[in-house]
């Protein structure tokens, strides 16, 4: 083939070349140079549009692309999803800028993003939260991608999780979504209010505030390490983006302070909320177009966080009491600065709780009714509300004596008092955990009635006042693990707020149809009169042991009142099913949890089978064990391994299941 046949042959497929860019349904492999790219709308200075080699993203929405014609550098592209076809018109590029006219709106010049996160919107935006009211029913659409990731991170985890604290609970609620093969995931997600949430926290640590009825779309591409939110109203999210305000943040190990040293504790975090106020007065005067959402966030954020720690410091003390100078601060500089909705901050549900809690000791009634003595016993069982034999009575009326010595005893004198009283504390405790004894008891230091008026005369705000009283009975759900009594409901039908009310009775329904459910297997609860008379806790431990020599036994000492404790309870199937290979009895030993709450634990998270084995051991047996355990958190967790030797658990050790598992194999090993 001589050289003008070879140069009319390129001409050729040239040509065809230029043919086939113009035909239908080529377009995935032709959108060339447009490929990769992310573009701003100048105007509003939002993430309008996207092209990526395989989809355009376009109102939060994955697009194919259909049709697609090339003039020189000018591009006409259909996009195409199942029920929507749009025609996209994209100018030339000059300066990094492109104008483009989407679907039948008008022309718009787009500019390319280059950085990692949406530059400064171009002018100031003075909206504030949206307010739902707490309505029932609101939802957020959360769509997204995680493009490029590695195929060893995105398999690690196919799910999104987005992980809500609500303010009514307490609690932390995850909502999930399948992660498919690409990265691309929806999840569903519903909303109290405007809310603050984590999302994707291992991954790509995500931190943002959803508003109710929105829809956002959020872009994590790993390779061009961009991080971009689109949505009608999605600026405070690529705010916070671009802006992740760092507070100045320093929490003590210590505990047991003199007040001198609660006090200076006290005002190191008064000097970093001060700290904080000016770092982010600098911070909106360098970014004059930060939306007035993004400060009240972060004002928010600042005065909760701020308010949690000084109003729990008072556990620190050994007074249990904060500095008058703080409690001022709070009032002054705390309470007067929340946002509103108040679920602009996760935390803000704590420092309602504390505050509270913080009126609750300054009330006389409330602080009278805390004391619970013989006198108090005596009482109820003078008015009927639980039955006493002649030696139970003779029983609270040496405790009766007993205690008034040792109110005058000093410290020494008074540990002689509790040695030489040993069996009669016991038989106190004997009585103090009959059922009947320990709700009566229980109801007294629950104080429903007295703390729902005293909510009414610390909110003035008819809205806090219910999210309080919602507070106050879920608290009740949480360490009693029981259906609402009369007083309760009583106090229920005071929430005026639809949303509160039926999220407490949706529990209250749960517990009643739990307590009134057998316990499977009801084998795997064990009586204390397997070790009656022990007192030694190395003696009792072995004791329960026995009958599991050579296996492992995995120890949780926990306890029905204890949140920490259910929320690893609840993961125990999940554990279980990780740790299925190895032979395994699960013993769990329960700390001064009611009868019934215990069995309803149990119940709740399906804690039995042939390897679960439970005590709720007399309180001095209980303490005995743990004494010789050096227990002195809950929950704790122990190995037991073969050879009955015991090995020591972080108590958030299933958090990394294949370290766990190596332990385990570890332990296994030596046995052999």
């Amino acid at each position: 083939m001589n050289k003008n046949n070879i140069d009319s042959m390129k001409k050729a497929i040239i040509t065809t070349l230029l043919v086939l860019i113009a035909i239908p349904g080529l377009a995935q492999n032709k959108i060339g140079i447009l490929a990769g790219t992310m573009w701003r709308n100048e105007q509003t200075g939002d993430w309008d549009i996207g092209f990526t080699e395989k989809y355009a993203i376009y109102d939060c929405r994955f697009w194919e692309y259909g049709n697609l014609k090339r003039m020189n550098d000018k591009f006409e592209v259909t996009l195409v999803n199942p029920d929507k076809t749009l025609k996209v018109a994209v100018g030339k590029q000059k300066d990094g800028k492109r104008q483009m006219t989407i679907g039948g709106g008008k022309k718009q010049v787009y500019s390319l993003i280059t950085s990692e996160t949406l530059p400064d919107y171009p002018t100031k935006d003075w909206s504030t939260f949206k307010d739902n009211g707490y309505r029932e029913g609101d939802t957020v659409t959360f769509v997204g991608w995680l493009k490029d990731l590695p195929q060893e991170v995105l398999d690690k985890k196919r799910l999104f999780e987005i992980d809500l604290y609500s303010i009514y609970t307490k609690e932390g609620v995850e909502f999930k979504g399948d992660i498919d093969d690409e990265g691309r995931f929806i999840v569903k997600v519903p909303v109290e209010n405007s809310q603050e949430i984590y999302a994707d926290w291992r991954r790509s640590h995500l931190h943002t505030v959803l508003e109710p009825g929105e829809t956002y779309f959020y872009l994590f591409d790993y390779k061009n390490k961009k991080r971009l939110f689109m949505g009608h109203n999605a600026r405070l999210q690529n705010e916070l983006l671009a802006h992740d305000f760092i507070r100045a943040y320093e929490q003590s190990d210590e505990h047991s302070m003199t007040d001198e040293q609660i006090k200076a504790y006290n005002d190191q975090w008064m000097n970093m909320y001060q700290r904080n106020v000016t770092m982010l007065d600098s911070l909106l005067n360098e970014n004059p177009t930060l939306s007035r959402k993004y400060a009240d966030y972060q004002r928010m954020s600042n005065v909760s966080t701020m308010a949690q720690e000084l109003l729990q410091s008072r556990l620190f003390a050994i007074s249990k009491k904060l500095p008058q100078t703080t409690l001022d601060f709070i009032e002054d500089n705390l309470w007067s600065n929340i946002v509103k909705p108040y679920t602009v901050s996760r935390e803000i549900g704590w420092f309602l709780y504390y505050y509270l809690l913080m009126a609750q000791e300054k009330n006389p009634q409330m602080q009278q009714n805390m004391t619970f003595d013989a006198n108090t016993l005596l009482q109820m069982s003078e008015r009927g509300l639980f039955k006493a034999s002649a030696e139970e009575l003779a029983t609270i009326k040496k405790w009766q004596n007993m205690m008034e010595q040792y109110k005058k005893a000093s410290p020494d004198e008074a540990q002689k008092i509790e040695e030489q009283n040993k069996e009669l504390i016991e038989e106190l405790n004997i009585l103090m955990q009959r059922p009947e004894v320990e709700d009566i008891v229980n109801d007294y230091f629950d104080m429903i009635d007295l703390k729902a008026k005293l909510i009414d005369s610390v909110y003035q705000d008819p809205v806090l006042r219910d999210i309080a009283k919602g507070q106050l009975l879920c608290s009740r759900f949480v360490e009693r693990r029981l259906p609402l009594n009369q007083t309760c409901m009583d106090v229920l039908s005071e929430i005026q707020l639809p949303t509160i009310r039926n999220a407490i009775m949706t529990r209250n329904d749960k517990l009643l149809a739990l307590q009134q459910a057998e316990v499977e297997d009801i084998a795997s609860l064990h009586p204390s009169s397997d070790v009656e008379g022990l007192t030694d806790g190395e003696a009792i431990l072995r004791k329960i042991l026995e009958p599991y020599k050579g296996r492992i036994v995995y120890l949780d000492i926990w306890g029905t009142w204890c949140g920490p404790c259910k929320e690893k309870l609840s993961e125990s199937d999940y554990v279980k099913q990780q740790l299925k290979e190895f032979d395994i009895v699960y013993l769990y030993l329960a700390n001064r949890s009611p009868e019934e709450s215990w069995k309803n634990v149990i119940k709740q998270y399906k804690l039995t089978g042939d390897n679960c084995v439970h005590y709720n051991l007399p309180t001095a047996q209980q303490r005995a064990v743990e004494e010789f355990l050096h227990v002195d958190a809950f929950p704790t967790y122990k190995l037991i391994d073969k050879q009955g030797n015991i090995h020591d658990l972080h108590w958030l050790h299933t958090d990394d299941m294949d370290s766990f598992k190596e332990t385990l194999y570890r332990i296994s090993s030596m046995q052999e």
